[in-house]
């Protein structure tokens, strides 16, 4: 789009990005190459170049290794908006602690999307849902908001403003709260091949069962039911349609020896169901065993 320029941070594939851009095959947009303005190695780099209006951050939300508020900072002014691009849940609690008053965007992205042997591939369906975080914050801050969802609707990513966010960040997690951690334990399955499998299917609804009434416990709202996901049947019914496999980002860590995003996937609406009385003791097994796991290779 005429209407932004766009700066990237990149770290390990900073040398790639910044000679070639990035290589697209996407289903629904066609094959090309992204080449962003500028492409920086550091966020240090990055806040050399002026102030920037909107920051997105897309980085892994794992708060027991690193405070990701902190790895943005520099680049944060009082004219910033800040969209969190992340999986899990609590991942706003970081920013509104750090920048009070700055506006924070929580965006639950659905796309399906994978970067293999230097090419993003992307499939047929890409969505954004956008929030903003804080109530006293919306109404001051709900133009400059519209203004970037727009950006992205007119390149053809469907992209949505809703008042309270959460309940959509719930119906994602219904899919990330139970088939992430679980692929680490069926060390390497598919979502496929787990939604096929009788057991493992079992296991994941009865994980997301108790994902479904923690959800709603905790915001009040019925989920919005994206993709046709209403209850755990049709949550492993939808992965059971998806023609090509899907490995989760949590099995990729694992198998690479990585820090996982077990905070924001599993202790935190652990925590959360503490509050509300909600019982997850599937949710608290997977916990205690990604964090043996993790342990296990990180020594």
């Amino acid at each position: 789009s005429d209407k932004v320029s766009v700066s990237l941070v990149c770290r390990s594939n900073y040398t790639e990005v910044k000679t070639r851009g990035y290589l697209v095959d996407s289903a629904q947009f066609g094959k090309g190459v992204y080449r962003p303005k500028s492409v920086f190695q550091s966020i240090d780099e990055a806040s050399l170049c002026g102030s920037y209006d909107y920051v997105i951050v897309a980085l892994k939300a794992l708060p027991n290794i690193y405070d990701c508020a902190d790895r943005v900072a520099r680049v944060i002014t009082p004219s910033t908006m800040i969209m969190l691009f992340q999986n899990g849940i609590g991942i706003e609690d970081p920013f509104v602690k750090r920048f009070p008053l700055v506006p924070i965007v929580s965006t639950v992205s659905f796309v399906s999307v994978k970067h293999e042997n230097g090419v993003l591939k992307h499939g047929g369906f890409s969505m954004l849902a956008s929030g903003i975080h804080l109530p006293e914050h919306r109404l001051a801050y709900a133009d400059k908001l519209q203004f970037i969802c727009d950006v992205f609707g007119e390149q053809g990513v469907s992209s949505i403003i809703e008042q309270d966010i959460q309940p959509y960040r719930w119906q994602k997690h219904i899919l990330n709260g139970s088939t992430n951690p679980v692929s680490v334990i069926c060390n390497g399955a598919s979502c496929q091949q787990m939604a096929k499998n009788p057991h493992c299917r079992t296991l994941l609804e009865e994980t997301m069962a108790e994902i479904f009434v923690l959800g709603k416990k905790v915001t009040g709202r019925a989920f919005p039911g994206v993709d046709g996901i209403v209850d755990p049947e049709s949550a492993t019914s939808y992965i059971k349609s998806i023609p090509v496999p899907v490995y989760t980002s949590m099995l990729v860590d694992s198998q690479c020896k990585r820090p996982m995003e077990r905070d924001v996937i599993l202790k935190n609406p652990i925590a959360l169901a503490a509050q509300h009385g909600v019982d997850v003791p599937h949710m608290k097994a997977l916990y205690a065993m990604v964090t043996m796991i993790e342990e296990g290779y990180s020594k």
